[in-house]
């Protein structure tokens, strides 16, 4: 049984600490306590989000035992993007992969792109397989949002854990673009959604589900925004799905870093180097 802490007069316990008698206790609440500014944060340029979303960026220079990867990105109209991609090699020699791409651009997005990167590590660090890491980045996307008063802000993202062996991927597909597993003999298939975008749906948690693909030897994946497939011609047509395979499965025998530039200059190349929505490509293999 705990001891009964006695507590003078003037002074309030938290968590059964008796707070100090030289603490100050209002006595009236603060009418204003937060004073948020009309305009952009004073001192964070354009300039100065870009690093912000380049610093949250994979860089392919970290060495991952049995991977090897590389990214492009390509931000539409000069303002940092809430693009983001994360690859991720855990203490159990897991790697996860995060692609998200979240709704707004700006500082705004970069910070929400912070909050999914950072969530889902600790999420998967604790031993969360990528459905219920998903679902937590859900509730904490919710409650950031009634918080901070961004109602509007939602992401959709893919988000999967490679096994140590490098043959089982789990993932979840948030609402994102179909991420592409390509066959060394050039066959694929599509990693379809398997839950809702985060961000949007409060109650229905039960409906964020994961999916199982099996990796063989020297499999190529290839994750991007909706800024590649999505991307439109002169006379309307979207780039889409059926010549991201075609391109992946082209370049399949070169390096990463040559699949990565080679989608984005195909997509380029279609929309006449007219980009409307930014673009990130993931381009991953494993051994």
């Amino acid at each position: 049984m705990s001891e009964e802490v006695e507590v003078p007069e003037g002074q309030t316990v938290a968590a059964g600490i008796p707070v100090p008698p030289e603490a100050p206790i209002p006595s009236e609440p603060m009418e204003h306590p937060v004073v948020r500014s009309e305009g952009p944060f004073v001192n964070v340029t354009p300039d100065a989000a870009h690093v912000l979303v380049e610093t949250l960026f994979a860089g392919s220079h970290q060495a991952i035992p049995r991977v090897q990867y590389a990214v492009a990105y390509k931000i539409a109209e000069g303002r940092s993007g809430g693009d983001i991609i994360d690859v991720f090699h855990y203490d159990n020699d897991s790697v996860s992969i995060a692609i998200a791409d979240i709704a707004g651009k700006g500082t705004q997005a970069a910070v929400h792109a912070a909050m999914i990167k950072y969530a889902l590590r600790a999420f998967a660090s604790n031993g969360m397989v990528p459905e219920n890491a998903v679902r937590g980045l859900d509730r904490l996307y919710l409650e950031n949002n009634a918080f901070e008063g961004t109602p509007n802000s939602f992401a959709s993202l893919f988000f999967g854990v490679v096994d140590s062996t490098r043959r089982f991927l789990h993932y979840t597909n948030a609402g994102h673009e179909p991420v592409l597993l390509v066959q060394p003999d050039g066959s694929s298939c599509v990693l379809a959604p398997t839950a809702p975008i985060v961000g949007v749906f409060e109650s229905q948690q039960s409906i964020f589900k994961q999916a199982l693909a099996n990796i063989d030897e020297h499999t190529l994946l290839v994750a991007t925004t909706d800024g590649v497939t999505e991307a439109r011609n002169e006379s309307g047509e979207q780039f889409g799905m059926e010549r991201l395979i075609d391109v992946a499965a082209t370049h399949r025998t070169e390096g990463e870093g040559a699949i990565a530039k080679g989608v984005l200059a195909a997509v380029e190349a279609f929309s006449s180097g007219k980009k409307r929505d930014d673009i990130a490509i993931l381009a991953m293999r494993f051994f």
